[in-house]
């Protein structure tokens, strides 16, 4: 549980306030579009942490510049925009080039993104003068079977999570189904199944569909249709067509630290750092609308990466590298104390006080 801490004097709030190293003016701009929502929390079941007054920092270079941090959500190692542009000048033109540069990121990687440039790897042993473009090419096929395999299995879950519903009922899912079915099934390039699409079929069900515990059930099912973000599969059949550049950044530009308003914007968050976290741009974006307590129900991890995250946070300031931020850590944890529900509740007992 957050524990109280000393934070400023009245005298050291001043001269934070007036020193030339921080423009207080909002500045603010995104790798990937922010999240959306908000979880409002009227009484949490837990006691919220103690309060923190000094809240009103604007700025966010202090916490883009934390750099090469773990993600607080899915735990891998950030890489900064002055990685992401290495990796575009150096990629060069083939398949041997490009490996030769990734293979420094490759730690950075997320797991799907490390999967294929592997696979890339070892297709480059045979190719090496191929570039990324013409490697997914030559596998798609097969790629593009396992990914129909994939999704056919998940139309035969929906149909048959349908036949509980009435005959009129069940008629109104397998019209979905069956459209989908010859989107998937389809090899012609120009016939692209679209999985929002898929998704916004599935959700004018709801009205249509008496049982509600049911039509939940076809909904999650429906979810697990795969994206190239969670699929290898689907990550190769997907950028088969795009430039060899293309995909050579595609595999870790998800990886760079982007800043995610904890707080939406849309919902009333401000542009504080008290309700900024440095996060992937792969989560930043993938969390969408999501409540944060529910997305951190379905990613526990997240409870030990944040954790992990607020430790190094903490490291650099007892080290002097983020002088005058000793604040940040009670204040970060508690915004995402209140919009978790209490689900994330840190420790922030390790940082020393500031002279």
């Amino acid at each position: 549980m957050i524990q109280p801490i000393k934070l400023f004097s009245t005298n050291s709030q001043n001269n934070i306030l007036s020193s030339n190293r921080f423009n207080l003016q909002p500045k603010v701009s995104f790798a990937t579009k922010p999240d959306t929502f908000e979880k409002t929390v009227s009484a949490p079941q837990k006691a919220a942490p103690a309060y923190v007054p000094f809240l009103g920092y604007a700025h966010d270079e202090p916490i883009r510049a934390l750099g090469h941090i773990i993600c607080p959500c899915c735990g891998i190692e950030m890489m900064t925009q002055n990685d992401m542009n290495t990796v575009s000048r150096k990629l060069g033109s083939t398949s041997s080039q490009a490996v030769k540069t990734l293979d420094k990121y490759e730690k950075h990687m997320r797991p799907v993104e490390k999967e294929c440039f592997n696979l890339l790897k070892t297709w480059s042993k045979d190719k090496p003068d191929a570039d990324f473009k013409q490697l997914l090419n030559d596998n798609r096929a097969g790629q593009l079977e396992i990914l129909q395999a994939k999704q056919n299995s998940i139309l035969d879950n929906v149909d048959n999570l349908s036949k509980s519903l009435s005959e009129a009922e069940q008629k109104e899912v397998n019209k979905v189904t069956a459209l989908t079915r010859k989107l998937v099934s389809s090899n012609d390039k120009e016939i692209k199944f679209k999985r929002k699409s898929f998704l916004g079929d599935i959700d004018d069900l709801a009205s249509k569909i008496s049982d509600k515990d049911v039509y939940l059930s076809i909904k999650k099912e429906a979810e697990k249709m795969p994206t190239s973000q969670n699929d290898v599969s689907a990550f190769v059949v997907k950028y088969a067509d795009r430039s060899h550049q293309e995909i050579g950044e595609r595999l870790v530009k998800l990886s760079v630290g982007t800043i995610e308003h904890i707080k939406p914007r849309s919902e009333g968050g401000k542009n504080l750092v008290s309700n900024y976290m440095l996060e992937c741009a792969g989560c930043n974006h993938e969390r969408s609308s999501i409540p944060l307590g529910d997305w951190v129900d379905s990613h526990p991890e997240m409870k030990e990466n944040a954790q992990k995250y607020i430790d190094e946070v903490i490291n650099r300031i007892n080290s002097g590298k983020m002088k005058g931020f000793s604040f940040y850590p009670a204040a970060v944890a508690r915004t995402l104390f209140q919009q978790s529900d209490g689900k994330l509740d840190l420790n922030v007992e390790g940082v020393k006080e500031e002279e």
